[in-house]
């Protein structure tokens, strides 16, 4: 029996409704494209990074907070404006109250973890020229000031916006946490710079980027332990670090001297990270480059001699070095979350570095977990490690290839004499890599017989 024809009507029918359906969207995307406040809420025409000034100074029963947000991020409250985009200051009083009230709703505080409720307490526009807010006294005397005049002639997006707000604080409720939420649209372009300013201690600054999570003013010891030790597991995180140490082990199965390896290399990861973090090493731009031309290099060393004799004595001096120079990286992190650790800067350094060999320990597991499943599973012990090290090696040269021209690019710019500044810190590679020379030959077992040496030892050459 055949299918019969349906009529041509019916046939372009569902050709018509797609049709349809693509010039309706085709309408609506451009439509909401052209609506105010589209290139502000994608962030397509705003700067790459947008920071705001706030200073939160506690008080008997209260704790001050003042803001000021540049007026490219209030493109949302429709001000009132005038003219070629001035605006309106006699008819905007109304909308600076909802931003006033926004602001608080996206600068969240709490004390002691119980959330603060903010009120209002003066809200303005000031001149993109203003410089009040150098410090927290004359910002507070340019918010009980006059504000500007009606008459003055200021774009809508060239300025900024400034408001008090004031949380009632009991008294028992001293220890005071920020999460700052504002533009969540535009990521960590929105940074906020706040002094804190406590009544028995000297005051401290902090730059939050927005979905930082909450940040401790003052922070208690755990808390500056909990908030590093984090900061050390989600660093070291990397794949590149991951294919890293899937070519490491490979060959071997013996986690306990493969652990000795990992922790070798976070030993000097530690040191050199400490070294960037406390200053004692020149920042300089031969560092990042350096780092990831060591880690492509060190994977195509390991996937070569996998292939050939792998010998977990030698791995010592490859990953020491990879540890050394991979601190490098790890140390500008370091440096950057140590404004969070306020009096207790020792106890972040430690509880981060062991965050970092927490992970590095738990790669490593996983690492090893996913060599023996492929190879149990699928190609069998010899062929896993050939294919495994073939394809991480292959992505380890396209690293260090691309990685070797930003570092001939900055050797060329540096010079000679940054690089000497760092030869010093990389000595312990060298000490490191000989030491592992004096451990048994049968240290971390045998490796398992490459399928090259499988064929070569039966008379045979591999078929390609």
């Amino acid at each position: 029996m055949t299918r019969g024809r349906r009529p041509d009507n019916d046939l372009a029918r569902p050709a018509t409704r797609t049709r349809l359906r693509a010039c309706v969207g085709s309408i609506v995307l451009l439509a909401a494209m052209a609506a105010p406040g589209w290139a502000g809420a994608n962030g397509h025409d705003l700067p790459p990074e947008i920071v705001l000034q706030a200073f939160a100074k506690p008080e008997e029963g209260r704790l001050d907070l003042l803001v000021r947000v540049p007026l490219v991020l209030l493109t949302s409250f429709a001000l009132p404006k005038r003219g070629p985009g001035y605006l309106d200051l006699a008819h905007i009083d109304d909308q600076l109250l909802q931003a006033a009230a926004s602001t608080g709703r996206q600068i969240e505080l709490q004390g002691d973890g119980v959330p603060l409720v903010p009120s209002v307490r003066r809200a303005r526009i000031s001149a993109l020229s203003d410089r009040s807010f150098a410090s927290y006294a004359t910002a507070l005397d340019h918010l009980q000031g006059p504000p500007l005049p009606v008459d003055t002639d200021l774009f809508w997006n060239q300025g900024f916006f400034d408001t008090e707000l004031e949380y009632p604080v009991p008294a028992a409720r001293d220890h005071f946490s920020i999460l700052v939420n504002v533009a969540p649209e535009l990521g960590n372009r929105v940074k906020l710079r706040v002094e804190f300013l406590p009544a028995d201690g000297p005051s401290v600054t902090y730059l939050v980027t927005g979905g930082s999570g909450w940040i401790a003013l003052d922070p208690r010891w755990y808390e500056a332990a909990w908030l590093f030790v984090r900061a050390g597991l989600i660093d070291a995180v990397a794949f590149d670090r991951f294919v890293f140490l899937l070519c490491l082990v490979a060959p071997f199965r013996q986690f306990r001297s493969l652990l000795a390896v990992v922790l070798g290399l976070t030993g000097l990861q530690a040191l050199t990270s400490t070294a960037i973090a406390q200053g004692h090493l020149v920042d300089s731009p031969l560092l990042e480059p350096l780092s990831s031309a060591s880690l492509g290099a060190a994977i195509v060393l390991l996937a070569i001699g996998n292939l050939a004799a792998p010998g977990l004595r030698r791995r010592w001096l490859i990953s020491a070095w990879v540890g050394a120079v991979g601190g490098f990286g790890l140390g500008h992190l370091l440096a950057d979350a140590l404004q969070f650790a306020g009096a207790h800067a020792a106890l972040s350094i430690v509880t981060f570095n062991a965050g970092v060999a927490l992970a590095e320990v738990a790669s490593l597991a996983l690492a090893l977990a996913a060599v023996r499943l492929l190879a149990a599973c699928w190609l069998g012990p010899a062929l896993a490690v050939v294919v495994g090290s073939a394809v991480v090696g292959h992505i380890g040269w396209h690293w260090m290839l691309d990685a070797g021209h930003e570092l001939a690019h900055a050797l060329e710019h540096a010079g000679l004499s940054s690089l000497r500044l760092i030869v010093p810190w990389l000595l312990p590679v060298a000490l490191v890599g000989a030491a592992a020379y004096l451990l048994p030959k049968q240290f971390g077992g045998a490796p398992v017989r490459s399928l090259l040496q499988s064929l070569l030892s039966k008379g045979r050459s591999p078929s390609l």
